[in-house]
């Protein structure tokens, strides 16, 4: 079964896994556009700087890890999401 982009998100903790999930948002992108929040690079940049910087000291439902991979990782993600 393969895994979801949020799951592979809460996987990353090298660089390693880092590029299986940038490989795995680009796919996702590509097949599921409809589902982004963003509809130009500019606005995914921005989107996930502005949660980047939202969530700098964590949030109510959001503990900031200490893996900075994984936390590079969320910020992308987030640019998915982000509004």
């Amino acid at each position: 079964m393969q895994k979801t982009l949020f799951e592979l998100v809460n996987e990353v903790q090298d660089e390693v896994t880092f590029i299986a999930f940038l490989s795995a948002l680009h796919k996702d992108r590509q097949a599921h556009a409809d589902e982004w929040q963003q509809d130009s690079i500019d606005s995914y940049l921005e989107a996930a700087a502005d949660w980047g910087q939202e969530s700098v000291d964590g949030l109510i439902h959001y503990e900031k890890p200490d893996n900075p991979w994984k936390r590079c990782a969320q910020i992308m993600y987030m640019g998915k999401i982000y509004e």
